[in-house]
């Protein structure tokens, strides 16, 4: 059967049709003015501890992230802003280091791009377990940490970590392609340490007790 519309409802159907499509619009600027307004912000906090000279590294406390974290910006999006916009790498422990040196005695210094990587290793030690997780992270292999456990399923975790943001100068990429990056050297300084806490990481934990210390 033909449907036979009249002037008004044609008129109306038009109308309803430009109003879904402003409301689309709208809630699409909107998107892009709140991240406008983020990245300014994450900027601004970047300027704050990180243009000012000091002869130490300084430390953004997880008090001192409360002022972003308040307006909706995560540790982990914040460290990610400093990777892409401003070419740092990150370098995840569950240890506060004393001096503003990453030292290593294998002479190989570890680092990412990757912030959720980094949030993850200032939480989880690899101590006497494997961590595993991916080194290219997508939509086809997502970010899920499994930590193989001894049979007494113990592992290290700390409800506090540090990050150390560094210079990118004289990391290799390694794997290729890969979140992680490599420097053969003994020691690296640090330009700033950024305070974590363990709800920082927001991904998937499996937990296996299936490792064998002795091999």
């Amino acid at each position: 059967m033909e449907t036979v519309y009249s002037m008004k409802n044609l008129e109306s159907k038009i109308s309803n049709g430009q109003n879904k499509s402003t409301n689309l619009e709208r809630g699409e600027t909107s998107d892009i003015d709140e991240g406008v307004e983020k990245e300014k912000l994450m900027e601004n906090f970047y300027q704050k501890y990180f243009e000012t000279k000091t002869e130490k590294a300084r430390k953004i406390s997880l008090e001192n992230l409360k002022e972003m974290k308040e307006r909706g910006i995560t540790t982990e999006q914040f460290l990610d802003y400093l990777c892409q916009k401003h070419g740092f790498l990150l370098h995840g422990s569950i240890h506060e280091i004393a001096d503003s040196e990453l030292k290593s005695r294998w002479k190989k210094i570890f680092a990412t791009n990757k912030s959720a990587i980094a949030i993850m290793r200032s939480i989880y030690s690899n101590i006497n377990v494997n961590l595993e997780y991916p080194y290219c992270i997508d939509e086809n292999d997502p970010l899920i940490l499994e930590i193989h456990t001894p049979p007494d399923g113990k592992f290290i975790s700390v409800e506090r970590g540090y990050i150390y943001v560094i210079d990118a100068s004289g990391f290799k990429d390694d794997p290729e392609g890969s979140w992680q990056f490599v420097k053969e050297s003994g020691k690296v300084g640090f330009r700033i340490i950024i305070e974590t806490e363990k709800s920082d990481f927001r991904y998937p934990i499996k937990i296996s007790n299936d490792f064998d210390l002795d091999n």
